[in-house]
């Protein structure tokens, strides 16, 4: 990971200048020396909050506005790229129409128009991120359950640098609120690196969930970063978490849950059809962090395929990125006889701003 954040650290420097070129042409205030050098440090706080955060001996509390300022710069470094590539093709086009004053005019306005819709991109989506909703749905799975199951699925909450203890808390309460039979983690529990939970104990208050057949978690991509693996299924078994790493486990409820290794870790998982329950009166559940095995979970006989991972593209437009790369990337759809849901998570990673996608926690209802 840390060549990632310094690639990009670098390109973020140097395509950073250009934007600061192209949007002083818009606003006088944008010319001074100090807010040029604003503008190139941010991708330098980004990489710094991301790379050495985890290792200092500094409260998490104290350096998670950097974290955030680094996040924002993000989010305008990706909406600059689509203002910078519309803004070459205005070039090219005043450069073939005699560059005159029409066309300087233009350059002007455009710089202008182009600042004050990314900035305003940014704020609204800053205030989405922080504002999760709550998703339900319902599901007739033809079992003939005793009484109805109620399932409360929370995907990428990525504890570390921008989130904290006081986020597991409030997330704790929202859970609490929906009255869950049982609770399920998707994956990504831990954003990068073990280093802020630990300093800040960030995952204790989720041991105050209440569920009645208890709190269930797998692991996500992420949660493989640090190479702690180990070590963080400990710290979230010792707040109560029942850790299913290529296992499953019958509850008294009629459900069989099996959890799978990520994809990424096991990408030819034997698993998926050794887990799978053969006593057809239960509802036979998989949970994966990454929906890429809709179709041969369906094909094993699951009844439910509950993912996450793809956080809705985050940022559109990347949201069509995603939709090419998964069969279902947000929401629920049948395949078969099996129920697919994938959620956009409650969290998220990098950039705490989100356009075309709200955090979430999904109840589902089983009948």
């Amino acid at each position: 990971m840390r060549r990632f954040f310094y690639f990009w650290s670098a390109v973020g420097v140097l395509l950073t200048g250009l934007y600061w070129l192209m949007y002083r042409r818009g606003f006088t205030f944008l010319n001074h020396a100090f807010v040029l050098c604003f503008f190139l440090c941010l991708p330098l706080l980004f990489c710094a909050v991301n790379v050495w955060g985890p290792s200092l001996a500094v409260d998490p509390r104290v350096l998670r506005p950097f974290a955030f300022l680094g996040g924002y710069w993000l989010a305008f470094f990706h909406y600059s790229a689509y203002a910078g590539i519309l803004y070459l093709v205005l070039r090219v086009v005043g450069l073939l129409g005699g560059n005159g004053a029409f066309w300087q005019q233009a350059y002007t306005l455009y710089a202008k128009a182009a600042f004050v819709a990314v900035m305003a991109i940014l704020v609204y989506g800053a205030w989405n991120a922080l504002h999760p909703v709550v998703r339900t749905m319902e599901h007739d799975t033809g079992k003939h359950l005793s009484q109805p199951v109620k399932i409360v699925l929370v995907t990428d909450i990525h504890l570390g640098s921008l989130f904290g203890r006081q986020y597991a808390a409030e997330l704790t309460a929202l859970i609490n609120r929906q009255n869950a039979d049982v609770v399920l983690f998707g994956g990504d529990q831990v954003d990068n690196d073990l280093g802020y939970l630990l300093r800040e104990k960030s995952y204790e208050p989720l041991r105050n969930i209440k569920s009645k057949h208890g709190v269930y978690a797998i692991l996500g991509n992420h949660d493989h970063f640090s190479g702690r693996v180990q070590e963080e299924l400990e710290l979230f078994r010792s707040v109560g978490f029942h850790m299913l790493v290529d296992e499953a486990v019958d509850l008294p409820c009629g459900v069989h849950l099996a959890g799978l290794e990520d994809f990424r870790s096991e990408p030819r998982n034997p698993y998926l059809e050794k887990l799978a329950g053969t006593d057809p009166g239960k509802v036979n559940i998989l949970l994966e962090h990454q929906p890429r095995r809709f179709l041969e979970a369906e094909k094993a006989g699951y009844d439910l395929y509950m993912a996450g991972h793809t956080h809705g593209g985050q940022q559109a437009p990347l949201n069509l990125v995603t939709k090419r790369m998964y069969l279902l990337d947000y929401g629920n759809k049948k395949f078969g006889n099996m129920m697919g849901i994938t959620s956009c998570g409650y969290g998220l990673w990098g950039s705490p701003v989100r356009i075309g996608s709200t955090p979430e926690i999904v109840v589902i209802t089983i009948k």
